[in-house]
């Protein structure tokens, strides 16, 4: 037997024939596997709709909402109720205090791993269930564990003390129908609240930097983002004036953020009566901890992005 097409039989019936159990569920296997091998040649495996994760830093628990998939034998994943799953209760990925990283799955279970919801007397003393659950399996793997395809990876996990270390990432999820158009999403940071720290390195300050929480968009896969600033310039009293001129880039994108870089170049001296550019005072922090003089400029992140 091809590892793709089934053995399939033609079953017909004729007036006054006596059907048993048998016949019909050869007929229902027959039917299944007709769907199944349809499912498989035409159409990819993926989630086709719902079984979202939900899950933030902290967490214990994560919910599951119902949904549709199909894996890459064609069966169905169907989850027709919420699902609350407990996270495994690990310390750490026994590296130090590394957190462990685990991934949650969705799979296909036969009719000897459903549960039975009505059984029935037959004739000559016999009985047998005759509804089953359509419930998918739904269960935590390491990544050696992965069975990609013939599982659907719903989210991946960072647990440390037996709690999220931060949100589910959900940019392991593959889609049975991709995206016909892009998904595009704009926000930014509020002016003079936005945390910028300074970007160093071996001891140099080379600019400023910050984190930008992007998860209000809810993009599933990593967007390509584009990010500027706004506010102003030019600062005119102490330790002005001055002008800040900066070169930002996007580095560590994931779904739900990006750290914006920006790069301070140092200018020559400038021709008299004019400000200096990014002059030492632009790295002078406040008693809040935070560059003093962007943060008297707002400067704020205006970002794009674009995702598909």
């Amino acid at each position: 037997m091809s590892q793709n097409i089934p053995e399939l039989e033609r079953i017909t019936f004729f007036d006054g024939q006596q059907l048993t159990a048998a016949d019909l569920s050869e007929l229902q296997r027959t039917n299944r596997e007709l769907r199944w091998l349809h499912n498989r040649s035409l159409h990819r495996w993926g989630i086709g709709f719902g079984l979202d994760v939900t899950g933030q830093k902290g967490d214990s628990t994560v919910t599951i909402t119902p949904g549709y998939g199909v894996d890459c034998m064609g069966r169905e994943i169907i989850l027709t109720q919420p699902v609350t799953k407990t996270v495994p209760a690990v310390g750490s990925s026994g590296m130090g205090s590394a957190a462990a990283s685990f991934y949650l799955v969705a799979g296909y279970q036969t009719d000897a791993d459903q549960k039975v919801l009505e059984r029935r007397n037959g004739s000559c003393l016999s009985a047998g269930a005759v509804r089953l659950s359509e419930e998918p399996l739904i269960d935590w793997r390491l990544p050696e564990q992965l069975m990609p395809g013939n599982e659907l990876i719903l989210a991946q996990a960072s647990i440390l003390n037996c709690q999220l270390s931060q949100p589910l990432a959900l940019v392991v999820r593959r889609y049975a129908r991709p995206a016909h158009q892009p998904y595009i999403a704009v926000g930014q940071t509020i002016a003079k609240e936005t945390q910028w720290q300074l970007w160093k390195d071996n001891g140099n300050k080379l600019g400023l930097y910050t984190l930008v929480d992007t998860s209000a968009a809810h993009f599933k896969t990593t967007p390509r983002y584009v990010a500027h600033i706004a506010g102003e310039r030019f600062l005119s009293a102490a330790p002005g004036p001055l002008l800040v001129v900066g070169m930002p880039s996007v580095v560590g994108a994931t779904p739900i953020g990006f750290t914006l870089q920006v790069l301070l170049p140092t200018f020559p001296p400038p021709p008299p009566m004019m400000p200096p550019i990014n002059p030492p005072e632009v790295f002078n922090v406040g008693v809040a901890g935070q560059p003093d003089v962007v943060q008297r400029l707002g400067w704020q992140v205006v970002w794009l992005g674009i995702e598909g």
